[in-house]
């Protein structure tokens, strides 16, 4: 059975993180700007399991505390059951200000097939963010995915074809084109394994949000993903990319000439190289190469790759990411992620709510080594650092990142 803190445990964790919030990188609300949150809540779903809670009161006390420092927040992992989201916007709603609930229908299954049936969830405070009209998934059309299909098929097959003449070749190649293989449930590998992007598994969403200030106004095409896990590192990386050249494509139009900016938040999975550094390279020479071939003119920033956070629980990988595609200058280019949090206490800064040292700090998280004891929370809390960034409300004389750096 999952372990989890005791409610005098939790008291001392929130009492411990009463002395210096801001040491563990828990984000202040501030009247002149904006939080967007990003965050992957463990199977964040039905409230009960049978008679028991699923979150421990304390757990749920903590998930709510983070989340009232937000303005504007991203969910990954939210289940079939979507009780603890509204739970959650209850909660936020019962202090005062109004939180909406965006959420997508389950993505990662189809009826009758297996699959990891998930959804994503924005919540928001309206007295700050605003509902724009957009509200889409964000896939492929069949022209794109036949496409993918028929490159994915020649591979395979053709390596199929290598096989010929050995016993029982015929059989398989036949099961595995008609289907049969994963209908009947032999235990042969499934239906035309592809290795190849065809399509994401679980669809990305996006949603257009509307910051208002008093010198203007952020138009925001909030895209919330939970990109595909497993041991496949080739899986992970064809992905994001294809992720990634779906926005900067669309970025032409989108935000070189209609004025948007693209904000991913999401769960990247993102450790398709061994360390934060070849990762960058792998993006920067990705970048380079769909720049010359498109002639692209949106910026891009990663903050998160630059900041080095390590955003799983156990801090050994760089999962979870904030990003955005603009022609905005109000907003930092990557060259500018050093001024985070050096303009002022309302202007740019990002960053990364380390629960686990928190935990650890406070007692009860402290394994006997003085380890993180991660059994007592990782299931019932959850396994994934939130991650944030704060903006200026839109004013006059904002600071414009087109200057020198300064």
């Amino acid at each position: 059975m999952a372990q989890h803190f005791t409610d005098t445990e939790w008291a001392q964790i929130n009492a411990h993180l009463d002395t210096d919030p801001a040491r563990y990188g828990l984000p202040e609300r501030r009247d002149g700007s904006v939080v967007m949150l990003s965050w992957n809540i463990r199977k964040f779903g039905a409230l009960m399991a049978g008679s028991k809670p699923k979150k421990s009161p304390g757990a749920f006390d903590m998930i709510t505390r983070v989340c009232r420092q937000a303005d504007l927040i991203a969910l990954q992992e939210v289940q079939r059951n979507s009780e603890s989201v509204y739970a959650l916007r209850d909660r936020l709603n019962a202090d005062g200000p109004r939180y909406d609930v965006v959420l997508t229908d389950v993505t990662g299954m189809s009826p009758g097939y297996k699959g990891m049936a998930e959804r994503m969830a924005f919540l928001y405070r309206t007295d700050k963010v605003r509902r724009g009209d957009l509200a889409s998934d964000l896939s492929f059309d069949r022209t794109a995915v036949l496409d993918h299909v028929n490159a994915a098929m020649a591979q395979v097959i053709g390596k199929k074809i290598e096989l010929a003449g050995q016993q029982g070749f015929w059989a398989q190649l036949t099961s595995w084109l008609s289907g049969q293989a994963r209908l009947t449930g032999e235990k042969l590998k499934p239906f035309l394994p592809f290795k190849d992007f065809v399509q994401f598994i679980r669809t990305p969403h996006i949603v257009e949000f509307v910051i208002d200030g008093p010198g203007g106004a952020y138009e925001l095409y909030c895209v919330n993903a939970h990109l595909v896990s497993g041991k496949s590192k080739s899986e992970r990386e064809q992905e994001f990319f294809a992720l990634l050249e779906w926005l900067l494509l669309d970025s032409r139009t989108t935000v070189a000439k209609d004025g948007k900016t693209f904000v991913l938040m999401a769960d990247l999975n993102l450790d398709f190289q061994s360390n934060v550094d070849k990762r960058k390279q792998a993006f920067e020479d990705y970048m380079i190469s769909i720049n010359a071939e498109k002639g692209l003119t949106a910026k891009v920033n990663f903050p998160f790759l630059d900041g080095g956070y390590l955003t799983n629980a156990r801090q050994s990988e760089t999962f979870d990411h904030i990003a955005w595609i603009t022609g905005d200058t109000r907003l930092p280019r990557g060259r500018h992620n050093h001024l985070a949090g050096t303009l002022g206490p309302d202007e740019y800064d990002y960053g990364m709510f380390n629960f686990v040292e928190a935990f650890r700090d406070a007692g009860p998280g402290r394994a006997a080594d003085g380890t993180p004891d991660y059994a007592r929370f990782t299931h019932d809390f959850t396994d994934h650092m939130p991650i944030w960034v704060r903006l200026p409300s839109p004013h006059d004389g904002q600071h414009d990142f087109t200057v020198a750096d300064r």
